[in-house]
């Protein structure tokens, strides 16, 4: 192996030119890398070309490396044809890389996709680049626009403007680079998938991953027992233990007060605390109310709900549950629901429904069946239900306030979520199942 150089060729500026003959040069992977290979049509075509008419162009080298020519340095070697190189020169391995893919995009008919990846590779070169600018000009008192503070808006932004894409699609590329399977990167190089496809399928995957870990989570609230942070159910008439809390000062109230069919005046009854409750709630609080599905108690509510003017009242929550069948109906149906009256206001946080099922008006969740041992109540919520409707709603730390706290239900699932979980109940036989249940009962 020798090299032969022209007498007639000298060194111009920064570039050198020889005449090799089947010498071998020096091939990088990272280097090679940022040449997006071509078709096996392509290879074919271009290896015909240079059995016919011999090698024409150059292939450049930096320090012995070819950094453009590996396709022609390939087939040279294979079918030992003669070659010339130029040498070109750099001040580090940054600049080489910006040369080898801006030459690639002078070149090659390259896809938005295959163009982005490209640019990808550029985006530590331009970053550092952002953050020597800002330094020098911070270092000479020179004012420096907001988005030169920002070095990582920066790059993203010189990475597009080399890939002549949007930033959105550099941010998809980036994303699919990141996080799509080898067969998903396939389909897009030959075109068969586009960009926005790709990314639709990655967040869809993402979007499964975190329902299954919200799932577990979940579960392991349910499963949880409360040992500390114990919720505390205070001895006492709802009214008589509003009136001694301090107004705007909880989070949430949940509760599920006494149904029109274990009072003696539903109107009267529920004029007599909603709007006591409700002034017990931050203003960026929210309140869930159930009820039973009766005509007179839903009429009743909703008289005291749409005069007030501290929260709105949204579309009734359902729950539903098909465990309980009772007999056979023959003049009207069985009541399998029981509804949820919602209010909230302008100022409330967004609520917490990113698994799919907990995102409408109407929750299935079987009622609790004494037949396995969790039905403490006729009327008990499942735990789940409250474990939603909390969740949904509040986040640790925040404040809880059931003023029919029964059996404990959703104060217990309020501890379990790390909220302050307090309420009052005055049926003695309930309090005592909710102690037994992990509540601590104050006045018994």
């Amino acid at each position: 192996m020798h090299d032969v150089r022209s007498e007639d060729l000298t060194e111009c500026g920064a570039l050198a030119f020889y005449i090799i003959i089947m010498q071998d040069l020096q091939i990088r992977e990272d280097f090679k890398k940022l040449i997006p290979p071509l078709t096996a049509e392509e290879f074919t075509q271009l290896e015909n070309n240079c059995l016919d008419e011999g090698i024409r162009e150059a292939i450049i080298v930096w320090k012995g490396f070819i950094i453009d020519g590996h396709n022609r340095y390939q087939i040279a070697t294979r079918w030992g044809l003669e070659f010339k190189t130029t040498e070109k020169y750099f001040n580090n391995e940054e600049d080489v890389k910006e040369w080898m893919i801006l030459n690639q995009f002078g070149r090659r008919n390259l896809s938005n996709y295959q163009r982005s990846v490209l640019a990808l590779e550029l985006e530590d070169v331009f970053r550092e680049k952002a953050k020597e600018k800002q330094k020098l000009s911070e270092g000479k008192g020179i004012q420096i626009s907001e988005d030169l503070k920002k070095p990582e808006l920066v790059t993203i932004k010189e990475v597009a403007k080399v890939a002549n894409v949007s930033h959105d699609t550099i941010a998809k590329v980036k994303k699919i680079e990141e996080k799509a399977a080898p067969e998903i990167k396939e389909k897009l190089s030959t075109g068969e998938m586009s960009i926005n496809q790709a990314y639709q399928e990655i967040k869809k995957e993402e979007k499964q991953i975190i329902l299954e870990q919200k799932k577990e989570q979940n579960a392991k609230i349910l499963s949880n027992e409360v040992k500390e942070n114990k919720p505390n159910i205070h001895i006492s008439d709802c009214r008589d233990y509003l009136n001694k809390l301090e107004d705007n000062s909880f989070d949430l109230l949940i509760t599920d007060p006494p149904y029109s069919t274990d009072v003696e005046n539903i109107e009267e009854f529920a004029e007599s605390w909603v709007n006591l409750a409700l002034s017990k709630v931050k203003v960026t609080g929210r309140a869930y109310i159930c009820i039973g599905a009766y005509p007179k108690e839903i009429n009743a509510y909703m008289n005291i709900l749409l005069k007030q003017d501290k929260f709105i009242v949204d579309n009734p929550l359902i729950w539903s549950y098909k465990n309980t069948l009772g007999i056979t109906p023959k003049m009207k149906y069985n009541l399998n629901y029981q509804i949820i009256l919602h209010l909230y206001s302008e100022k409330s946080p967004e609520l917490d429904t990113s698994i799919t099922n907990e995102m409408f008006n109407v929750m299935e969740i079987n009622a609790p069946d004494g037949r396995i041992g969790n039905r403490y109540h006729t009327w008990q919520k499942p735990d789940e239900l409250g474990m939603r409707l909390i969740k949904h709603s509040t986040k640790e730390n925040d404040k809880v306030l059931d003023c029919f706290a029964c059996t404990g239900t959703f104060l217990l699932m309020a501890a379990k979520m790390n909220r302050e979980a307090i309420g009052c109940e005055i049926n003695i036989s309930n309090a005592q199942i909710a102690k037994e249940r992990g509540c601590t009962i104050i006045g018994l």
